[in-house]
């Protein structure tokens, strides 16, 4: 085999890698989204978030008390800020 060959079998093989990608992703857009309208999907999606939020910010007083003054405040910042966003969401984006 040439190198022109191993080049052309190459690209080949990546457009071919890239275009299965790109047909899966928008195959799994178009079932997210259809899956987001039911309200049981959005609602389990928004309670996990803001558990996640509370998570991190319920681990700032273990973090701190063992040692690890940084890590627990960027847990208690970036709970916040996801709570934050989940209550902001909750009141500007109501979902009839």
């Amino acid at each position: 085999m040439t190198e022109e060959r191993f080049e052309q079998v190459m690209e080949h093989f990546g457009d071919a890698v890239e275009k299965t990608a790109e047909n899966a992703a928008n195959i799994l857009d178009k079932s997210m989204n259809k899956a987001w309208s039911f309200w049981p999907v959005r609602l389990i999606g928004k309670t996990l978030t803001f558990c996640s939020g509370v998570g991190l910010m319920a681990s700032y007083i273990p973090l701190k008390e063992n040692g690890h003054p940084r890590i627990a405040k960027i847990c208690l910042v970036s709970g916040g800020v996801i709570v934050g966003a989940q209550i902001v969401e909750l009141l500007i984006f109501k979902k009839k």
